[in-house]
This record gives structure tokens, sequence and C-alpha cells, in this order.
């Protein structure tokens, strides 16, 4: 079985990138940017420099911004015409345990979640008081829930991180503690609960590669969470859930002005309610890549996106396609 590893990254090898590149039955994936040293090399890993992906995929690489976080589209097509049946993804500052990966491929079983339009999951995973970037701000203490037992087919999990989890500027201005999240616990989200999930330690089957793509109108600090709510309305379509589990790395991150972050992520504070209220209204049905046309269309629509990431969108769907 083939499995890849995407990373997109702007720093020589970090020491995460190095031992992701000694797992064994994982093939090691970069995406390089405009600020990527040239001479970026690592033996056991595919380095994507801008030059190649300007070669490789002409029409979506010029489509697509420099210095965003976006480029990392043209990591995913990579391990995908490769023929890779799951796609693992992290950022280079996340390095695993060694009891890493902890993802499931058959059918299991999980403790479902329903509560409200949106849910905060790292409540569920430690008792301080954190929560995902991208969460709605009226949902953060948001405490009500019911479980129940759901047989699920595995399509997207999303491992948390420890040490310096996945937060928003807010958080990190506010608070900024140092979280060790529960051990040993999965859970999924049932139908119609949002709860952000982040590109950084995420696990993808081959059935939902064409919901692995990142819109590139948005700030890069938006790009992934607003990926993560399209492709949850999506999963439900195809009778799968998002599944969150306990985590499988830790993050030593790398610095970040967190003003700088708090403006990039201005969109998220104030639009994500209203992105997740419009996926509700969108009625779905057919594959994956229609019902991403149906979503983006209409979040084109409402302004959330600019009218160039349909185009964006249709070269990532062409490709993929092959």
């Amino acid at each position: 079985m083939n499995k890849a590893i995407v990373i997109t990254t702007i720093n020589y090898p970090s020491k995460a990138v190095i031992k992701f590149s000694k797992l064994k039955g994982f093939k090691l994936y970069i995406a390089g940017d405009n600020k990527t040293p040239k001479n970026w090399n690592l033996e056991n890993a595919v380095f994507l420099s801008i030059s190649m992906q300007d070669s490789k995929y002409k029409k979506l690489s010029k489509l697509i911004a420099q210095n965003h976080y976006a480029r990392k589209n043209l990591g995913y097509l990579e391990a995908i015409t490769a023929g890779n049946e799951y796609i693992y993804e992290t950022d280079d500052d996340n390095s695993p345990y060694n009891f890493f990966p902890n993802f499931f491929e058959d059918t299991l079983k999980v403790d479902q979640i329903s509560s409200s339009l949106a849910f905060n999951i790292y409540s569920l995973f430690t008792k301080k008081n954190v929560w995902p970037r991208g969460l709605p701000l009226n949902y953060i203490k948001n405490n009500k829930f019911t479980i129940s037992k759901r047989t699920i087919k595995p399509l997207i999990q999303q491992s948390l991180a420890d040490l310096d989890p996945d937060v928003d500027a807010i958080y990190r201005l506010c608070i900024h503690d140092q979280i060790k999240f529960i051990k040993n616990k999965k859970i999924s989200l049932g139908k119609h609960v949002y709860c952000p999930f982040n590109s950084q330690n995420t696990y993808w089957n081959k059935l939902v590669f064409a919901l692995l793509y990142l819109p590139s109108t948005v700030e890069s600090r938006v790009t992934d969470i607003w990926r993560g709510y399209i492709a949850q309305r999506i999963l439900w379509e195809l009778d799968s859930e998002l599944i969150f589990s306990s985590p499988s790395v830790y993050q030593e991150r790398n610095i970040h002005d967190f003003t700088k972050d708090f403006n990039q992520e201005l969109d998220l504070y104030i639009k994500s309610e209203s992105l997740i209220n419009t996926l509700e209204l969108i009625n779905l049905n057919g594959t994956p890549a229609n019902m991403m046309l149906k979503i983006y269309k209409k979040l084109i629509e409402q302004k959330f996106f600019k009218k160039e990431e349909m185009y964006i969108l249709k070269e990532w769907l062409n490709i993929i396609s092959f």
C-alpha cells in the first residue's frame, strides 16, 4: 500500500522533516515556495522546487500565488499522480512520536459527538481552556453534547498535536499554555456538527483526495480551516465523518509574529460562522468533485472567496481526474 507524506516549507530540512523522511512505509514529498532554499536536499525525499512545479503543473502553478500556503497543493498533486492511496500531511515543525502513526484504515467503531452547529473538540481531550484555530468564537464555551456509538469508514482523520497545538492568535496572545492532550482517544463528529481541522497532522483516504484542495484567494492562515469545513460537509454525503484522535506529533513551533497571525486570521473570527451556516443550506449529491464545484460556486457568490478561485479549483480537479 503506497502512502505519502506531504509538507511545504521555506526552511532547510528541520529535525521534524528529517524524522519523517526516515519513516518506513511512507514516501516524503516537499513542496517548495519562493523563499525555500534553492539547494534544498534530503535523502528519501522528493523535492518540488518552484521551477519544477512550473514545469510539471504549469497552469496551476501560475494560478497559485507564491509565498502562500496553498503551494502545498502542488505537493499533493505529486503524491496523487505517483499513485499513493493515502496522504498524510503535516508541517515542518511537527515531530512524530515513536508510536506514529495512530491512524486507521479499516472500518471502526468510535464515540460520535452530537451537538449544536460548532463544537470545541479540544474540550474532550483536555481540561484546559483552549480551542482550535478557526472555531467560531461564539462556540468556544459550547459544552453541550451527547455521545453515541458509530461505525465509520475513516476517510479523513485529524490527530492533535501536543505542546503548541493549532490554536488562533487570540489564544496565543492571551493564554498560550503548553498543552498535553489525553492519550488513546478517538472521536467522530456527527452530521451538522462542525469543528475546524487543519493541515498539520491529517490522514486522507484516496476516495477524498479531491477535498485536499487548499483555496488560494484567502489568507494562508484561513485556507486549511475553510477547506476543512467544506470537507466535513461533503463527508456526510459520503456516509463518513471526520475523526479526531489523540496526538501522534508534538509541535515545536517556528517563530511567528502573533499580531501578524491575528491580522491574517480576521476572516476566521468574523466569517467562519456565516460560512458554516451557508454550507448547511446547500443541497449536495454526486461525486466529491461535483459537490466541491457547487459549494465553491455558492461561497464565491457570497464573497468568501474571489471569483478566480473557481478557475484554480477547476484546474486542480482536471489534473487529479487523470
